[in-house]
This record gives C-alpha cells, structure tokens and sequence, in this order.
C-alpha cells in the first residue's frame, strides 16, 4: 500500500513538473467559431423551410427566410468585441445580418448590420459597447432557393 501511494506520488509530481510550463496568453486569446448549422429558423413556422448543411445553413424556400444564431463568444471586458460573419451567394443573391448584443438582463446594447451580394464574405463587425457577460446574436435572411449559406461567426477575443 505504501509503495502504491509512493509510486502515485512521484507520477503526479513527474505530470506537474513536466507540463509546468503554460503560456498564458495561449489560455486566454482564443476565437471562438460558431458553425452556421447551429443556427435555427427564426419564424416556428418556417421551420421546414431551413436547410441544414456540413457547411453552413441556408433556405430551400422559394422566398428569403431568417435564421437565428446565439453567437459564442469569451466574455471578453469591452468596451467592443470584433466578429467575422462568412458565408456565399449564388445567381446575383444577397444576405442581409444583424449582429446585437444584449446585457445578461436583456438590455438591448448595440447592432450592427450589413448585406453582402459577394459570391463569398468575410464581413468584419464591432459591436460597442459589448460587457464581460453580454450575450451576442446574429439574425440573417438568407436569399430563396438555396441561393446563400451561412458559414457562421467567428467571435475575435480581444
């Protein structure tokens, strides 16, 4: 028993010397992507009309739909946080987005929109003032027939 407990000690002291080195900025400077087949259909109703890809989510319906997306993000200490919006259209389509921030009470803070008719698009959104626990959403319409997907957003850690 004793010889046990030895041995588990010199292999938990050999774990802590060996992996004693971290870098600190390594821990706390990570974007975080969201995938675009995370977001819903923002209408209950148009539910069927959503098309959920390996790529990204889009519409099949024969008319633009929205979708929503709860955007993850560090809760990174303001007074603005960065974003990438990606995603394609097709056939001289575009996407219109808004990207909100709300407080952890629901307090509205800020938005920013864009629309994109890039056949692909890397739209660069600040929102300010985001907080250390604000929550972020992106509400996009996405054009008819399949002619969009949404990538996703990436949330830059600032």
């Amino acid at each position: 028993m004793r010889a046990t407990i030895s041995v588990l000690g010199l292999l938990l002291l050999a774990g802590a010397v060996s992996g004693a080195v971290i870098d600190a900025d390594a821990a706390t400077s990570q974007n975080l992507n969201t995938h675009g087949s995370t977001c819903k259909n923002f209408n209950a109703a148009q539910a069927l009309d959503i098309d959920y890809l390996t790529s990204g989510v889009r519409t099949i319906a024969g008319a633009a739909r929205p979708v929503i997306c709860a955007v993850e993000r560090h809760p990174v200490n303001g007074p603005s946080q960065s974003f990438f919006v990606d995603g394609s259209n097709s056939g001289g389509a575009s996407t219109s987005c808004t990207l909100s921030s709300f407080s952890n009470a629901g307090v509205f803070r800020d938005s920013e929109s864009f629309t994109s008719g890039a056949a692909t698009y890397d739209q660069f959104v600040t929102l300010d003032p985001v907080d250390l626990f604000d929550y972020v959403s992106l509400l996009c319409t996405l054009p008819s027939n399949a002619r969009g997907v949404l990538f996703g957003v990436t949330a830059i850690d600032n």
